[in-house]
């Protein structure tokens, strides 16, 4: 994050009295009243103080504050993190001395102005719950060689995060930096082409897919990495990101099934497991968003499972494909989608290297099937 961005974070303006309390040469018994919470200021503007004052060279006011701090009750503090204005001091706090609640957390994690060295510090030390929520916030991890360093030391994370960290550093790190424009800007990266393993054309006597139809409208390309890393960035700079960060769990989890489509974006990649899955449940929910959804990679394989297992949305073709196309999909779901899957994207499955190696291998025994038994009649009639 670049200074004009923390800058804009931090709050924009405290009571005159905070500057005079935190001056070095301010009295004592001033500042153990600011750190006793004694002084009528706004909550926010005390709790800043006493983070500061955690520092003092004065061992009872260091003592008074961090006291203070220890006793504010989660609803005082919820609506204090969830500030887009949050000073990264009051973050890296709580971060630190925790233990906050699962929903705080990832909100101290997610907050644009939290600093890098507490996100390096919570790698280090943070169980697999922490350690994932550090890996959603996909954009601070791709920017950070040591933050990604420290996630991979950490013995206690998951192998599904292992995994998607790989995913992370294959996709982006090291890559030329995503540039704004259109297709082709100069210095914009070139689409990456699908990689291909070689195997037999599928000639005009191959069997037809099993959809009549099918084929064609599953032609479309997968999601690009960099793009949907590009629509996350926008989503953050969002001022509707920035409100629903206000907001407290259950409050999303009532956004996720009632709100339009600009909040069912946005929260769909919520950390709290039951706002996302809660977007499933929305009644205006869209077959085009499901697809979307289908092939992102920054979802949780929960999503994806739940989207795999309603047979409804899986009768369409394109959310089939996408589900196997993308990585992140558990590979038992992608194997069942492929019988029902054109020969071309069969084809172009079997050799994508993104792809699980379980669904490339059986792609590409599906596609031999479907193929080599027509070339081999074909042959024999001539």
């Amino acid at each position: 994050m670049g200074a004009a961005e923390r800058a804009q974070a931090a709050p924009a303006q405290h009571h005159p009295l905070v500057a005079r309390v935190l001056d070095p040469a301010t009295p004592e018994p001033l500042r153990l009243n600011a750190a006793h919470g004694a002084l009528p200021l706004p909550v926010a503007d005390l709790v800043y103080m006493q983070v500061r004052l955690v520092a003092d060279p004065a061992p009872a006011v260091a003592a008074a504050a961090r006291a203070s701090l220890a006793r504010l009750a989660p609803e005082g503090l919820a609506p204090i993190l969830r500030d887009p204005r949050c000073a990264p001091e009051i973050l890296d706090h709580f971060a630190r001395t925790g233990p906050l609640a699962s929903d705080l957390l990832a909100t101290v994690v997610a907050h644009p102005a939290i600093p890098e060295a507490t996100l390096v510090a919570l790698a280090e030390s943070g169980d697999a719950e922490t350690l994932n929520l550090i890996i959603t916030n996909e954009v601070r991890v791709i920017a950070s060689p040591v933050l990604l360093a420290r996630l991979r030391a950490n013995p206690r994370l998951l192998p599904d995060n292992r995994r998607r960290l790989t995913e992370l550093e294959h996709d982006f790190i090291g890559k030329d930096p995503i540039r704004l424009g259109g297709a082709g800007a100069a210095g914009g990266p070139a689409p990456a082409a699908p990689v291909e393993v070689p195997l037999p054309d599928a000639g005009v006597d191959a069997p037809p897919p099993p959809e009549a139809g099918a084929e064609a409208e599953g032609a479309m390309p997968p999601i690009d990495p960099a793009a949907e890393q590009l629509a996350e960035e926008e989503l953050l700079r969002s001022d509707a990101f920035q409100r629903i960060m206000r907001l407290n769990v259950a409050e999303r989890n009532l956004l996720a099934m009632k709100g339009g489509a600009e909040e069912r974006t946005i929260l769909i990649r919520d950390t709290a497991r039951v706002v996302s899955m809660a977007v499933l449940k929305n009644p205006r929910l869209t077959e085009n968003e499901v697809t979307k959804y289908a092939g992102m990679r920054s979802l949780h394989e929960d999503i994806l499972r739940a989207i795999g297992k309603n047979g409804e949305w899986t009768k369409k073709y394109a959310v089939a494909l996408s589900l196997v196309r993308n990585p992140k999909t558990p590979s038992g779901l992608s194997v069942q989608f492929l019988a029902r899957l054109g020969t071309r994207d069969l084809r172009n499955i079997s050799g994508d290297k993104n792809v699980p190696e379980l669904v490339r291998r059986n792609a590409r025994n599906l596609f031999l099937a479907r193929t080599q038994p027509a070339k081999k009649a074909f042959q024999k009639a001539h």
